[in-house]
């Protein structure tokens, strides 16, 4: 990532990611199926028998098997945002994203002092999504590229409340159009103990449409102390409603060292059309068993050090611990450095 000052009008931002991505996710799949058409793969066999695509119609349902399955990703992303601070020193931002993202922002002050402020903001995505597919789930066999369009508006109030505190709230619209399914997930249908059973691609509605409000309050307790609040309501017509709290604390040791200690905790709903047994979908129109849309609790555990080693150069390292009732742990290390030019 740069971000780079030119003069007092202008700051550019530009970032640049490359994601790589494997592992394994909980997903239903057909445990007689390999890769090469012929049966025999054991339910465990995470190599050959389980894979997204391990799908079929009228199979015996003694072969419905639920586990990891193998999969990997890479994702390559890039952004460009340019800031125009005019004479009142309202500032209008611009930018565009790789995949296809175009955005813009503009902040208007209230007052003189600059210490009230509104902005509204407003982004277009066209994502291209890989949809795995095979002959049961209506087409060739062969990959195919689908896509969706995301339109995410934002209104926020900022306010310094003196010289030690600021709040800001937002309200956020958005609205999602076209293949939203998780192109790795599966469902099984029609289940029968005994029978048969159809093991198919999970499908989800073709739009969704969410709002929400996000409230930040930050304040200085000394010199060298800060306490950050933060608290987001979201719900949409899928059914799903969240709420997201979340505290960090930043402390100095003189001008080169900051610690970071964070705790954050979220709950949600599950989507209307969630469901995560075998035996529950029939000829619904939606079916999912993705455990993303399941209602859970999770709770994120995180510290982090910032070493400013010269006036030009400074390391990070943060550490992340997620816990989530569905049994989902994880932990996460992140370092870096940022040189200031």
């Amino acid at each position: 990532m740069i971000n780079k000052d030119f003069g007092t009008d202008y700051t550019l931002n530009a970032s640049f990611v490359v994601d790589v991505v494997s592992g394994a996710s909980q997903n239903y799949y057909d445990s007689s199926y390999n890769s090469d058409g012929a049966s025999g793969a054991s339910a465990t066999d995470t190599t050959s028998g389980a894979s997204a695509l391990a799908r079929g119609i009228g199979i015996d349902s003694s072969n419905v098997a639920y586990g990891n399955v193998d999969y990997d990703d890479t994702r390559v992303a890039g952004s460009l945002l340019l800031t125009k601070r005019f004479e009142n020193r309202d500032e209008l931002t611009v930018g565009a994203s790789y995949s296809t993202e175009a955005s813009g922002e503009y902040l208007h002050w209230l007052d003189s002092s600059k210490n009230r402020s509104v902005s509204f903001g407003i982004s277009y995505q066209m994502n291209e999504i890989l949809k795995h597919c095979s002959s049961i789930d209506g087409c060739s066999g062969a990959s195919e590229s689908m896509d969706a369009i995301a339109i995410n508006t934002q209104l926020g109030f900022s306010q310094n409340i003196d010289s030690t505190s600021s709040a800001k709230v937002a309200l956020f619209f958005s609205n999602d159009d076209g293949y939203l399914d998780n192109p790795y997930l599966n469902v099984v249908r029609n289940y029968v103990e005994g029978g048969s059973a159809d093991i198919v691609g999970e499908k989800r509605p073709d739009t969704k449409t969410a709002y929400g409000i996000s409230t930040k309050y930050a304040k200085a307790l000394s010199d060298n102390f800060t306490l950050h609040l933060d608290y987001r309501y979201y719900s949409d017509d899928w059914g799903i409603d969240s709420r997201t709290l979340s505290g960090d604390t930043f402390y100095e040791f003189g001008d080169d060292l900051i610690f970071e200690l964070g705790l954050r905790g979220y709950t949600q709903t599950k989507a209307d059309f969630y469901n995560g047994s075998k035996d529950y979908f029939t000829d619904e129109i939606y079916a999912s068993s993705d455990s993303r849309l399941s209602d859970f609790n999770a709770f994120t555990y995180k510290g982090g050090v910032n070493y400013k080693i010269n006036k030009e150069l400074e390391f990070n390292f943060t550490a992340e611990y997620y816990t989530q009732t569905t049994g989902l742990d994880a932990t996460y290390f992140m370092t870096g450095f940022r040189y200031n030019f």
